[in-house]
């Protein structure tokens, strides 16, 4: 279905291109380890170790920075600058409570829209502010978090230095055997427990620089930075993002993969590898968002068909789930841990690759997807019951 004038095509394109980065990065944990993810062993052999190298350097962390930023970015479609449409934005949050805990209890503990739910609370009482004050709070949040991040690190330093027994990348392991020889019924309390050992850390990790994109992505909302021929310069943002961003996530994820097949594995290297690879993640993400804008002015049809998962992303990102889960699972083709991790990746891109085409289906007849009409539909019925 061709767009309607008034939705501009960039978010949409960008939308789709982040779930298309979030299959790769989330297929490790539905193949190889639900805690880990490819990690160890699953690493060796070329091909695995290739395939890790790129999706650590080109869709770890960025994606879910990128997808926070368009968060933030609809933010604005939802309340058009008005506090009256405040209710309407609250419904939202609380719909993605419940979208998130359903999705973690029935197909994925790494889910994300729980987060974006309880994050976008604290985000109402900042949205109609001045831009001004947006920009303090996003950059505030930021280092705040980039400081907390180094602290964890240096303490992990110091714990291995003194020769303490570190184990910061451990956690509940019945999931993981759940997934090799178990029932459907059985993953459902494992999965919560993996979910509640590390949401927390997740939060701690990743919710301030969500929180950060936010607002970063409100403010551009406001300008209209991804209107194609709007204010924002792709070659700049390219630049600034494959010329500085790239080679750093390089150097975080050859550190990360040189750390698990080397002699002596470090948990200070694993987490400061992350921490390094989220806090610079921005460049990268930027980049693509030039690319993006770049390609729709100079060559749009190259990339225009990933408006349609980009339009209906809550019922692609589910549905990526549910296609992944079914195919490593016991309860459907059983695939989990019997693929390298190098052919878990393909399948990923096939998975997103299909619903891309589904979603162009969907949206040549409807006007959005299924999990959209019912977001749209909860929004309307809880804010005309807050007016009352």
């Amino acid at each position: 279905m061709t767009p309607t004038p008034t939705r501009d095509l960039a978010p949409d394109v960008l939308r789709g291109f982040a779930l298309l980065g979030i299959a790769l990065v989330n297929v490790a944990f539905f193949a190889t380890d639900p805690l880990l993810g490819a990690t160890g062993e699953w690493l060796r052999g070329a091909g695995n170790t290739v395939a890790a190298f790129l999706v650590w350097t080109l869709a770890q962390g960025k994606f879910y920075l990128l997808f926070s930023f368009l968060f933030g970015y609809s933010s604005q479609y939802v309340v058009k600058g008005d506090p009256a449409n405040r209710p309407r934005w609250i419904a939202r949050a609380v719909a993605l409570l419940v979208f998130g805990a359903l999705h973690v209890v029935l197909l994925w503990h790494g889910d994300i829209l729980f987060g974006y739910g309880l994050l976008a609370l604290p985000f109402a009482a900042l949205m109609f502010r001045r831009d001004a004050t947006l920009w303090r709070w996003a950059w505030g949040t930021y280092l705040a978090f980039a400081a907390l991040q180094a602290l964890l690190v240096a303490g992990l330093w110091l714990a291995e230095r003194a020769g303490e027994s570190v184990d910061a990348m451990g956690g509940p392991t019945a999931l993981l055997d759940v997934l090799r020889d178990g029932t459907y019924l059985a993953s459902i309390p494992a999965r919560l427990e993996v979910w509640a050992a590390t949401f927390p850390s997740g939060m701690v990790l990743q919710g301030g620089y969500a929180f950060a994109m936010f607002l970063l992505g409100l403010v551009a909302a406001r300008a209209h930075a991804l209107r194609v021929g709007g204010p924002l310069e792709p070659r700049r943002l390219m630049a600034w993002g494959f010329g500085l961003g790239l080679p750093i996530q390089a150097l975080t994820a050859w550190a990360a993969i040189a750390n698990e097949l080397g002699g002596t594995y470090s948990d200070t290297m694993a987490v400061g590898a992350i921490a390094l690879n989220l806090t610079t993640a921005p460049l990268l993400s930027a980049g693509y968002a030039g690319a993006i804008l770049h390609l729709l002015e100079r060559h749009p049809t190259w990339i225009a068909w990933m408006r349609h998962p980009g339009q209906m992303s809550l019922t692609t990102y589910l549905a990526q789930s549910a296609v992944l889960a079914t195919v490593f699972g016991p309860w459907g083709l059983g695939l989990f841990q019997r693929l390298d991790y190098g052919v878990a990746v393909l399948v990923a891109a096939a998975t997103y690759l299909a619903l891309a085409g589904l979603a162009r289906l969907v949206l040549a007849r409807f006007r959005q997807g299924p999990m959209e009409w019912v977001m749209s539909a909860w929004t309307r019925r809880w804010a005309r019951g807050w007016v009352r």
